[in-house]
């Protein structure tokens, strides 16, 4: 299943393979170009859906620059070790990252060496630039993690993106739904406000974050970590779809069939169906989805169908592959909006 895009105002053809990517899409920084910067550090925001710091340098005429530069979650580097202590406001810090094609002063950053000499990853998976003090850097693989935690078993674990996946780069759009993307404005992705999407953007795949299932009465609660997402899944449930309340994750019924969970999402009431609100989509909209863990238990297929005649000429498919995390837990998320 191909990602979901984000673009800013290109044929509608050429958004798909960024609807996958992370909160700000990474096509906005030209990886293929690392720079670097040193400056005093003027403000930190240490929060969701992406820790935040502006740095003043100095320019060779005496005047100075602010760089709003922009580093992973703070789950994500939590997980690393890494925290709001390291860098504090008046710190000389040197960075490294790629600058935005189409903002001024504003950089993804991956490196960051702090005034003690300690160099800490702050995106990505970079390797140390400066120093052999680092923190945050590779900790071990999930083959590792794997190996310590044996064969899984069974759907109901923390699972994670491990791979390429998503729907289709050229998506079957109407004439309207192209109309409508046509007119994206970046400054409306409901991201960046700390909205969480609707179905089926909620199942947005994408690392770092996982998800998991669990069992409970006789539904399923997933929970995505990304936006704090919960759906419930009916089993063997004798309620009318058709009569549910909509919502921006619908109704969700689900059966087995061998050992793939099977289910299908209707009454949904989400008008975007990319997690960025480049496309549009109807109350019409179903989405199919099936759940399949492999032979050795640690690898779950995951396929999801999407039918909205207002929007696509045809159904639309996509597919994931995840990996089973023991060395994760789903964490909470709480996005904090942008002033």
């Amino acid at each position: 299943m191909p990602p979901m895009s984000r673009l800013i105002i290109v044929p509608i053809l050429a958004l798909a393979p960024l609807l996958a990517l992370g909160h700000h899409s990474n096509a906005e920084y030209d990886s293929s170009v690392v720079q670097e910067l040193q400056g005093e550090v003027v403000s930190v925001s240490w929060r969701n859906p992406h820790v935040e710091l502006i740095l003043r340098t100095e320019n060779a005429d005496g005047t100075s620059t602010l760089w709003d530069l922009e580093a992973q979650d703070i789950n994500s580097l939590s997980r690393r070790g890494l925290d709001g202590s390291l860098i504090n406001v008046g710190d000389t810090v040197r960075v490294a990252g790629s600058a935005s094609t189409i903002r001024a002063n504003n950089m993804s950053i991956s490196n960051v060496l702090l005034p003690n000499g300690t160099e800490i990853s702050i995106r990505g998976n970079p390797q140390p630039r400066w120093s052999t003090e680092h923190i945050g850097f590779v900790r071990g693989t999930v083959e590792e993690a794997l190996a310590a935690a044996g064969q899984g078993e069974g759907l109901f674990r923390v699972w994670m993106n491990a791979g390429p996946g998503g729907f289709p780069a050229q998506l079957p759009l109407t004439a309207a739904a192209r109309a409508a993307s046509g007119g994206y404005d970046p400054a409306n992705d409901p991201t960046m406000q700390c909205i969480a999407s609707g179905m089926p953007a909620a199942m947005r795949i994408s690392p770092p974050h996982p998800i998991d299932l669990t069992e409970q009465g006789d539904s399923i609660i997933l929970r995505a970590e990304l936006f704090d997402i919960v759906r419930t899944i009916h089993m063997d449930s004798n309620a009318d779809a058709s009569e549910q309340p909509a919502s921006a994750l619908g109704y969700s019924v689900g059966h087995w069939e061998g050992d793939a969970l099977v289910v299908r999402t209707t009454r949904i009431d989400w008008p975007h169906f990319d997690h960025l609100g480049v496309i549009p989509q109807s109350d019409a909209v179903e989405a199919s989805e099936r759940f399949t863990v492999s032979d050795d238990g640690n690898r779950l297929t995951y396929e999801l169908t999407v039918s909205d005649p207002a929007t696509f000429t045809q159904p639309v498919s996509g597919r994931w592959v995840l990996g089973w995390r023991p060395d994760m837990t789903v964490e909470p998320y709480e996005c904090i909006a942008e002033e």
